[in-house]
């Protein structure tokens, strides 16, 4: 149905004219806008919240919620063997750090065993995850019966607008956290710089009550979505999206508790896959970068580079990809730097 011919024109005609993400830079967060699951809407099918952690101390690395409520009718992020309702009822989530015994990949009927307010107050999926409040404040929990992590989450106005369209809205808000993450039997407070990301956009499963074949959903096929926060207090988002192959964004997001979103151009590089391919809970199997690197760009001049090496194991769910984390060097600004990072991984190319 999606032929490459048509995305492609698509991608380079009209995705431009309708996307309206460059009439938001550096611009707050709109005091107006909701943040709500849209459970019972008739034009929005699915919804996303995201709460990301790059940077925690070793073992875990990273703290990762990624849901999706509702399914997205898109081949990258649709997990139809997690189906446990009709598409439209159903929701997905990956949540955990870096280290494999705190992940927690579920499916949920909607009905039967989430709780979403629909004022946005109170996100709850089974036992595994809740948020609570309204913007600014927000209070988080999840754990399993190898961690828990309670976390108070202060949203700024800083807002990146990933995707504004009359369709489909992607926003991240640069947060503030603070809280405390217990494991293996000991407690540690923690603090920092995180995101707090929600998306809302049409599905064709708000008229279609089954699972589509594969050849009718969007043909998204690649996509990673990563954070840095560097350390003079400004954090890093980096996107590269593709669909029938196209890439229809390669960018890199600034921003920081005293600076308003900037958008530059930039490069991502698969320098080394990992040895093993992996494998998901459906059986398909997927490469997954083990060393890559990303220039980012003002105008023509290279500001920003970093060579990265993935330094925990990858976490399904992220529809049908993976999560994790890595560690990087590199320069910006002529200045040397170094730290961790995390990444939001898809590669449905081959499939």
């Amino acid at each position: 149905m999606f032929n490459k011919k048509i995305s492609d024109r698509f991608i380079k005609y009209i995705y431009p004219l309708v996307d309206a993400t460059k009439s938001q830079e550096n611009k707050a967060f709109p005091q107006n806008y909701k943040l709500l699951p849209y459970i019972h809407s008739k034009k929005i099918g699915w919804t996303h919240f995201g709460v990301m952690i790059p940077d925690l101390p070793a073992p875990h690395h990273f703290y990762s919620v990624m849901s999706i409520i509702g399914t997205a009718g898109a081949l990258a992020f649709d997990n139809d063997h997690a189906l446990k309702d009709t598409p439209r009822n159903n929701a997905t989530l990956v949540v955990g750090t870096g280290t494999k015994k705190t992940s927690v990949f579920a499916g949920y009927s909607i009905p039967k065993e989430c709780q979403f307010a629909e004022g946005g107050s109170h996100i709850q999926f089974g036992n595994d995850l809740t948020i609570t409040g309204n913007y600014p404040h927000y209070q988080l929990h999840s754990g399993n019966d190898n961690y828990q992590i309670d976390l108070n989450l202060k949203l700024s106005d800083k807002i990146t607008w990933f995707v504004k369209t009359p369709f489909y809205d992607h926003i991240s808000l640069l947060t503030e956290y603070s809280g405390t993450l217990q494991s293996d039997g000991q407690s540690q407070e923690i603090s920092g710089l995180c995101t707090f990301e929600h998306a809302a956009a049409v599905s064709p499963h708000l008229i279609w009550k089954k699972a589509l074949k594969q050849n009718l959903k969007l043909p998204l096929d690649f996509f990673t979505y990563q954070i840095i926060n560097l350390a003079d207090g400004t954090q890093l988002l980096l996107n590269d999206t593709r669909i029938n192959g196209t890439q229809i964004v390669s960018k890199a997001f600034f921003r920081s508790l005293t600076q308003y979103n900037k958008t530059c151009a930039a490069e991502f590089k698969i320098l080394e896959y990992q040895e093993d391919l992996a494998t998901a809970p459906d059986g398909k199997q997927m490469k997954l970068p083990q060393i890559f690197e990303w220039r980012i760009y003002e105008g023509k001049q290279e500001i920003l580079y970093l060579h990265c090496t993935v330094n925990t194991e990858f976490n399904y769910g992220l529809g049908s990809g993976y999560v994790g984390g890595y560690a990087y060097t590199g320069t910006h600004k002529n200045k040397e730097i170094q730290g961790q990072g995390y990444i939001e991984y898809i590669d449905r190319m081959e499939s």
